[in-house]
């Protein structure tokens, strides 16, 4: 666990570094992935952000619905011409609900680690579109010792403050 607390503070004090030099940034998004709906808070400037989110990885192994929650690091490129091509690095949890109560989850630096690349498009000051593809690795059994890994596509629309 100490190893997830190390990882946390150095995504923070990156983003949190990053706001201070420059102006900062806050938005939300929401959006629909391959699995279901996504939602994400973020904080960071127009290069380095940290990001809180949620996907829905849809049904694993069958019909066993699986999520990913966690906290990411997005690197964003320099936009040129209000495009951007950007990648996700961070970890949370993802669970598998696999019925009758029994559930399994992958957590932590090592197992419920998230990348992604992507792009992103800045309609103007308060509206941006993103869409990404993530790599989630995720429980499939119940006793969490299998494993597998779903490579969801999601498309988001993000409200900037």
């Amino acid at each position: 666990m100490k190893k997830l607390h190390c990882v946390a503070l150095v995504f923070s004090t990156l983003s949190l570094g990053a706001m201070a030099d420059d102006s900062g940034l806050f938005y939300v998004a929401g959006g629909a992935s391959t699995g279901g709906a996504n939602f994400s808070l973020g904080a960071g400037t127009d290069i380095d952000v940290l990001e809180i989110s949620s996907i829905k990885l849809g049904n694993v192994n069958g019909n066993n619905p699986a999520k990913f929650v966690g906290l990411s690091l997005v690197q964003n490129a320099t936009p040129a011409k209000d495009f951007n091509l950007l990648f996700r690095l961070g970890f949370g949890k993802a669970t598998t609900d696999f019925g009758n109560g029994l559930y399994a989850s992958k957590v932590g630096y090592g197992n419920g680690v998230i990348f992604g690349v992507g792009g992103q498009y800045r309609v103007n000051s308060h509206l941006a579109f993103r869409t990404e593809l993530n790599r989630i690795n995720y429980a499939a059994s119940a006793d969490g010792r299998m494993s597998g890994l779903a490579y969801p596509l999601t498309l988001s629309a993000l409200y900037i403050f």
